[in-house]
């Protein structure tokens, strides 16, 4: 099987399991096919969004600013960074990815804007 055709079976199966919330085994899955295929936006993506729902917020936003490296106009990577950064209390951090949603001209969640101008007051 040539490698960008296991780093595809690998991505399906890490999507698999964060959707079954088996987590720890989809960031195994992610970072397997991510060795394959440094590049992979959306594997940086969907591994760092796992790493959230673990509560580790430093890794996430390292996959998410991976992501963001790769691709400046992602909305996703920055949208997950922004609670990411909520998650870890970094408001100004979490506005600037939000701002950076809009700019790229796409829809930020209206719940993380409402959570944040709560935080912020």
């Amino acid at each position: 099987m040539p490698n960008k055709d296991l780093a595809s079976v690998l991505y399906n199966r890490g999507t698999r399991n964060a959707n079954n919330g088996n987590l720890a085994q989809a960031i195994e899955d992610f970072t397997k096919a991510l060795e394959i295929k440094p590049k992979d936006v959306m594997a940086y993506n969907n591994r760092g969004s796992a790493y959230a729902q673990q509560g580790d917020y430093i890794q996430a936003i390292s996959d998410f600013t991976k992501a963001i490296g790769i691709n400046s106009n992602d909305p996703v990577a920055y949208h997950n960074r922004a609670v990411a950064y909520f998650g870890m209390k970094l408001y100004d951090k979490a506005w600037g990815d939000v701002n950076m949603v809009k700019e790229i001209g796409a829809t930020v969640n209206p719940e993380i804007i409402r959570m944040l101008k709560e935080a912020t007051g």
